[in-house]
């Protein structure tokens, strides 16, 4: 029988046994120090006062580069900067750690490099947004260099980067060259893809350039999640290690870091705000989260994150255990990411190959079925026959 409207007597007798939760005093100690009342309250449950706070973001940020030992003194590091609360910590990390008096000061010599890309945005909007930037920069007294992406895109002499924002040369025609640059992909899934790729290599280039050894990228523990998923939707699941870690390390001289892969949104918000730090803000277009993969996964881990905060640390947890098999061929010749070595038995990326090969090859009557599979398996290359990865593969089609 039907029993809508009726009451669940079963799930109210189940309510005595769900974990209640917590109701935070407003004068609950700090968890860190156990002396002062916190202020400032981190994934539901984490209570810290203002002091305590400050010092564990530093030191989750210091803690974070003196593990993996990789920066010496004296190099040169290219900070890419973007608007919004992760960059602006990202630069006041930086700068405190340099001006520090101990032997745990930072020794490498920074330069931030801004990429104007804001394309839905207005031309006056856009140069706004630039001297909004190089006055945001310029208090922290780094050297700054400016460029945008389409005159990456247009400019093949090299010479694209300027050292002042209002020499950079904006037009209304800006959108149009990206969006007729990305008009080849057939979808909006392969364009972020393509684009992404892209733009790191420009990266690369630049840092390259600058005579940068290692770059610094303002991507949260949220954006390495979401991006952990998308390549595994994308069948880039061999370089998962490569594109979550901390390390991206498949170009020989510039090394890509991730030194806030561990801070989420909330919790850099606050620093800023705690530091009297006022970040760069622009106006964010609405776009359907639906329209490609990237951004449906990008919204399905911040959806899981609200009620679930462990989300987003379960799934770095199980990125940081996947890491680039040691057999290995050669590289993909457009993303630069290494390409597992042949093996005897075929992987899923390969088997999708096989059936694919297999059922555009019309069968020969004249040859038994054990000499029609040794045909076929001898004229099928193991997806390795060209030199792009799996996920290319799939751009270059």
């Amino acid at each position: 029988m039907c029993n809508v409207g009726d009451d669940n007597i079963e799930d109210l007798e189940n309510i005595k046994y769900m974990p209640v939760k917590e109701k935070l005093s407003p004068f609950s100690k700090c968890n860190k120090c156990r002396e002062q009342t916190s202020s400032i309250v981190l994934r539901s449950k984490d209570k810290y006062c203002k002091s305590c706070f400050l010092a564990g973001t530093v030191h989750k940020f210091k803690a974070l580069l003196g593990k993996h030992k990789l920066i010496r003194p004296n190099e040169k590091v290219m900070i890419v900067h973007k608007c919004g609360h992760p960059s602006t910590a990202l630069l006041h990390f930086v700068k405190t750690g340099i001006e520090l008096e101990t032997h745990k000061k930072l020794h490498f010599d920074p330069v931030v490099l801004f990429i104007e890309d804001y394309l839905h945005l207005s031309l006056e909007e856009r140069q706004d947004l630039i001297k909004k930037v190089e006055k945001e920069v310029g208090s922290f007294k780094f050297p700054m260099h400016f460029t945008a992406s389409a005159k990456l895109i247009t400019d093949d002499t090299g010479d694209t980067l300027k050292s002042r924002g209002r020499d950079l040369e904006l037009t209304d025609n800006d959108s149009s060259i990206v969006h007729k640059f990305l008009e080849k992909q057939v979808n909006n899934t392969n364009k972020n893809d393509f684009w992404n790729i892209v733009m790191q290599k420009f990266l690369i280039k630049i840092a390259k350039q600058l005579e940068c050894k290692y770059i610094f990228i303002p991507e949260l523990s949220s954006d390495v999640a979401s991006k952990l998923l998308i390549d595994v939707s994308l069948g880039r699941g061999d370089h998962i290690s490569l594109n979550t870690g901390f390390c991206d390390s498949r170009d020989d001289a510039v090394k890509i870091l991730r030194p806030l892969r561990l801070f989420d949104a909330k919790e850099l918000a606050l620093y800023n705000y705690l530091n009297n730090l006022e970040p760069v803000t622009f106006r964010i277009p609405l776009d359907n989260p639906y329209k490609s993969v990237q951004q449906l996964m990008k919204k399905f881990v911040n959806d899981l994150q609200v009620n679930y905060p462990a989300t987003v640390t379960t799934i770095l947890k199980t990125g940081d255990k996947l890491t680039v098999s040691n057999k290995l061929r050669n590289k993909c010749e457009f993303c630069g990411a290494p390409i597992g070595k042949e093996r005897s038995e075929l992987t899923s990326a390969e088997s999708t190959q096989f059936s694919h090969w297999v059922s555009t090859r019309p069968p020969d009557a004249c040859l038994t079925p054990q000499e029609r599979y040794a045909s076929v398996s001898a004229s099928f290359d193991n997806l390795n026959s060209n030199d792009y990865c799996f996920g290319c593969k799939m751009l270059h089609k």
